[in-house]
């Protein structure tokens, strides 16, 4: 009887580790072409590491990351109203 149990309870380990590892793979390949796409948009947000100005802005005074950038836009938006 014992031997049955731990039998059931390994079947029942591998079961679910073979759904959590399918259901990973189901969503990374799923979701794959918003998640390229994010990352290209974050790579573009980032500054450059080889740049030689240590206050964030670009030779024309601008800043290194745009005012319209999510950050901003979703820090500004208030119960369902931008301002």
């Amino acid at each position: 009887m014992r031997s049955k149990a731990a039998q059931n309870a390994m079947r029942s380990g591998v079961v679910v580790i073979g759904a959590v590892a399918f259901g990973y793979l189901s969503f990374k390949i799923g979701f794959k072409p918003y998640l390229d796409r994010a990352q290209q948009e974050l790579s573009h947000l980032e500054p450059d590491p080889h740049s030689t100005s240590s206050s964030g802005s670009g030779t024309d005074g601008s800043s290194a990351y745009p005012e319209d950038s999510a950050a901003v836009v979703l820090k500004d938006e208030v119960d369902g109203e931008i301002r």
